[in-house]
């Protein structure tokens, strides 16, 4: 279990939340402060140049914060070459612990698809380069995305975010040895075929997540999200599971800090 210098124990770690976002700015300290007297860290994620930077600053501010540097698929035409550059600066910093939120978006199309892939494909290099784990983001584009991982081979390891696919789209995605991001939509009602597919994933391969301030779970729906509120996700999944979440918390802690190996440097 991982500890800070005090010894503090981490309970749970939110392994995707969006901390810079404008819905934190009027109580941004409190929220953070709410997850960590729960004993639960927190990757944050950013989605553009601007998001990683402020995304790794608030890492280096709180202990139990870490970030993700990437950009996302709708803000794909905003990324040119020094912008890559940049994002390969602070993927190298202590507390940056992955590549991402990258990959492809077909829902909204607020970028072409065709930049979408080129800059998915970047991004991929640049964590192939710098081994490090990325967090994938997929919205009916999973046959594009699919075939993009296949091309980069096998020497990528990571997550995909917001899993909300049935049995066999997990299966396929943990075959390319993929960890699944699971969060607040597993607590409604209407999501039996993620429900379903969550019960065959194994433990090992799990990782909980909010997507704060996104996809709020019940109790909570419809209201802002944020990372102290995974701890119902993971009631959810130790329910799914006929498990205690004792146990899903411990073993999801376990796999994240394995997946993202630098959250074991608590500074």
């Amino acid at each position: 279990m991982l500890t800070t210098p005090e010894k503090r124990r981490i309970t749970l770690i939110d392994t995707h939340a969006h901390l810079d976002s404008p819905d934190y700015q009027e109580d941004r300290a409190a929220v953070i402060a709410r997850a960590f007297s729960e004993s639960i860290g927190v990757i944050t994620i950013g989605i553009n140049l601007q998001s990683s930077e402020e995304a790794a600053a608030l890492a280096k501010r709180h202990r139990l914060i870490w970030a993700a540097v990437g950009v996302h698929p709708h803000n794909a035409t905003t990324i040119d070459e020094s912008g890559i550059a940049r994002l390969e600066e602070l993927a190298q910093e202590k507390k940056v612990v992955a590549v991402g939120e990258i990959g492809l978006d077909y829902y909204r199309d607020l970028s072409p698809r065709k930049v979408q892939r080129h800059v998915f494909s970047l991004q991929l290099d640049l964590a192939a380069e710098l081994h490090c784990p990325i967090i994938i983001h997929n919205r009916e584009s999973t046959s594009d995305l699919l075939a993009i991982l296949r091309h980069h081979g096998s020497s990528h390891r990571g997550v995909i975010h917001s899993f909300l696919g049935d049995r066999a789209l997990a299966e396929e995605f943990l075959a390319l040895g993929f960890h699944l991001g699971i969060g607040g939509p597993l607590t409604f009602a209407k999501n039996g075929t993620l429900r379903s597919a969550v019960k065959s994933i194994p433990l090992e391969r799990v990782l909980v997540e909010t997507d704060s301030p996104y996809l709020t779970p019940v109790p909570y729906r419809g209201k802002r999200n944020e990372p102290g509120y995974v701890r119902y996700v993971a009631e959810a999944l130790a329910q799914i599971k006929e498990i205690s979440a004792a146990q899903v918390e411990e073993e999801t802690t376990k796999n994240a800090i394995e997946l993202f190996s630098k959250l074991s440097q608590v500074s």
